[in-house]
């Protein structure tokens, strides 16, 4: 697997940098319509409208989100794995910073699949 080009990174930085701003109708355009998203132990869930109200009820519970990549690695095939340092600030002022890998896949300029694999238990109680 080789490392990921600058434009795969300047693609993930651009759409978590959106994520934080919570902008969600500008988060829609980076999922494709049937994309799947597997979020650490949750079942899996399909379609763009779904996804982007999973991320839209997780940004209702933070002040802010952000991603700090740490590694990317792409295949030809337009999978990309990374490591994330997800710095989640939630509503009462709490900071956690849990280090993720994720495996996304990119078609046509937008997310097929998303596949996040993290130990949510430092911030369970604050997404419950």
């Amino acid at each position: 697997m080789s490392r990921a080009d600058q434009s795969t990174i300047d693609f993930l930085n651009e759409y978590f940098a959106v994520m934080e701003k919570k902008d969600y109708e500008c988060l829609g355009g980076y999922y494709a319509d049937d994309i799947t998203l597997t979020f650490a132990n949750a079942p899996t869930v399909k379609g763009k409208d779904v996804v982007l109200a999973q991320m839209t009820a997780i940004g209702g519970k933070v002040e802010s989100l952000a991603h700090p990549l740490v590694n990317i690695w792409q295949e030809e095939d337009g999978v990309v794995v990374f490591e994330v340092d997800s710095a989640w600030r939630f509503l009462d002022g709490v900071e956690v910073t849990i280090r993720a890998c994720s495996i996304f896949t990119i078609a046509d300029g937008k997310f097929t699949d998303q596949r996040i694999y993290v130990d949510n238990g430092p911030i369970n109680s604050h997404l419950s």
